[in-house]
């Protein structure tokens, strides 16, 4: 058999691997997108995934499949992609967006969150 027969569930796999990848890369820009509220940048945002994307799959096709477009190859891609942006998007998407919230958050208010009892001992302090 020829190698290029044999490896096909390897690189079946390394690309359902990739499209995963490519699908996280998304979900960051739509994060970003989400931050940045100017219409020229999220377009620009967008554009740049969906060039990421193409770019990411041409890359991979190349090195893996040697250049060769196979249906399995193209299927396994977007039925990643799909998935990862189905499944696992609102849940990265929360995660991330809890996380920026946190960051954002620590630098405004720092005793926002203080209990009653904190702020009780500081006056007495400052007495």
């Amino acid at each position: 058999m020829l190698y290029e027969t044999l490896s096909q569930p390897h690189i079946f796999l390394l690309i359902i691997l990739f499209g995963f990848l490519t699908g996280f890369i998304f979900d960051l820009l739509n994060l970003l997108k989400n931050v940045i509220k100017i219409k020229f940048f999220n377009n620009f945002i967008l554009f740049l995934g969906v060039f990421l994307s193409i770019f990411i799959f041409y890359l991979i096709n190349l090195n893996l499949n040697y250049g060769e477009f196979r249906f399995y190859v193209l299927f396994s891609f977007a039925l990643a992609f799909t998935i990862e942006r189905i499944l696992l998007g609102n849940l990265v998407a929360q995660s991330l967006k809890k996380c920026y919230n946190n960051i954002k958050l620590k630098g405004k208010n720092k005793f926002k969150n203080e209990s009653k009892f904190t702020k009780r001992n500081k006056r007495r302090k400052k007495q």
